[in-house]
């Protein structure tokens, strides 16, 4: 467990009221019911590079329970019949939709997908009519994902410091040669 800064955004009104035309060659659909190696195969791939953890860590049940349920949506982008990314859409909150994890595989990014992903996650959190949609970034992700959340519409509305689960070979490579 490490301190990190994590940074709470909100909408409360749809920014992309229509669905985003898709990049040549790319689709998004609900993935139903992964498989918990292949999903968490798809996060690691996913989030390696930003030292995502969370869902590594969940029990097997736990996590199951979690993807599985009826207030969980995942899917998947794949572009020319591979998979660039996924998202994870939480909705067990009455009136809420979380951004529970958004992202590419690292060889997909600078293709100039992510906008159309993000038009698309947030396009398809709001297709339930929730008060808000939400989401958090931390100090770790991808460098300009602050700066292209508010671009999209997100406000920040609480930052704060808190202890979160990394792995240690994450941690390593964050540390300065020599020490």
């Amino acid at each position: 467990m490490v301190p990190v800064m994590t940074v709470y955004l909100e909408m409360r009104r749809n920014t992309v009221p229509n669905l985003p035309k898709a990049p040549a060659g790319c689709v998004i659909r609900r993935w139903r019911l992964p498989p918990l190696p292949a999903y968490r195969s798809l996060f690691t791939t996913v989030g390696g590079r930003w030292g995502w953890s969370g869902r590594l860590i969940m029990a097997e049940e736990e996590l199951k329970a979690l993807i599985h349920a009826g207030t969980t949506e995942v899917f998947r982008l794949r572009c020319d019949g591979q998979t660039a990314g996924f998202i994870e859409l939480d909705r067990r909150d009455p009136g809420q939709t979380e951004i529970a994890y958004f992202g590419l595989l690292p060889e997909f990014i600078g293709r100039g997908l992510g906008k159309y992903l993000l038009d698309w996650t947030i396009h398809r959190a709001w297709h339930a009519s929730p008060e808000r949609v939400w989401l958090h970034t931390c100090a770790y992700d991808h460098p300009a994902a602050l700066a292209v959340y508010r671009k999209a519409g997100f406000t920040a509305y609480d930052e704060k410091i808190e202890m979160q689960p990394y792995p240690e070979d994450f941690l390593q490579k964050l540390k300065p040669a020599g020490n």
